[in-house]
């Protein structure tokens, strides 16, 4: 059952990754926001652009699984530190953000320990760059921030739409990450 939730919670952060990464740009322009939030959600979304494998060992559609969980760790970590500012968020984009509490619980229920994995890589992505723009630079400089957008839209309409069955398809597969994120527990 929890495989099962797991896979159903991943294929809508999938398929709303677009959306989702346009909602997190709006956190990351936010002076509001603490920040160290807005550096730590700018370094996600490099996450997710310069196709960093969180999960290693993972390709396609499941590639995709590692990026929306660090995205979601991270932002629930904005939420926990600037729950005033992120109020305005949670209620500009009840999309992602209403469902984030479940679809976290139904992760932490099927990775149990593993979820330390990811959350270690949350951790690192305030010390990413990705093509010479780093993660502090995106969320303090505009015109930095300017090219963080630009890119995110970049990439949503190279490579981030992506075909609903298809992604149904390959997290029929989803348990197949739990050993690569096992290789990484040591």
């Amino acid at each position: 059952m929890p495989q099962e939730r797991f896979a159903e919670v991943a294929t809508e952060a999938i398929l709303s990754l677009p959306q989702d990464l346009k909602a997190a740009l709006r956190v990351v322009e936010d002076a509001d926001v603490d920040d160290a939030s807005r550096v730590a959600v700018a370094g996600a979304i490099l996450h997710v652009l310069s196709n960093a494998n969180a999960i290693p060992g993972t390709r396609g559609v499941l590639a995709h699984v590692g990026n929306v969980i660090v995205l979601r760790l991270v932002l629930e970590r904005a939420i926990k530190a600037s729950p005033e500012a992120m109020a305005a968020h949670q209620e500009d984009s009840p999309e992602l953000f209403g469902p984030l509490p479940g679809q976290l619980e139904a992760t932490r229920s099927y990775l149990t320990d593993l979820i330390g994995v990811l959350d270690k890589v949350a951790d690192g992505v305030v010390k990413l760059s990705h093509q010479g723009h780093s993660a502090e630079q995106c969320a303090r400089d505009m015109d930095e921030s300017t090219w963080l957008y630009e890119a995110v839209q970049e990439a949503i309409v190279e490579r981030l739409e992506l075909d609903e069955d298809e992604v149904a398809r390959e997290m029929k597969q989803v348990d197949t990450i739990l050993p690569h994120l096992r290789s990484r527990m040591s």
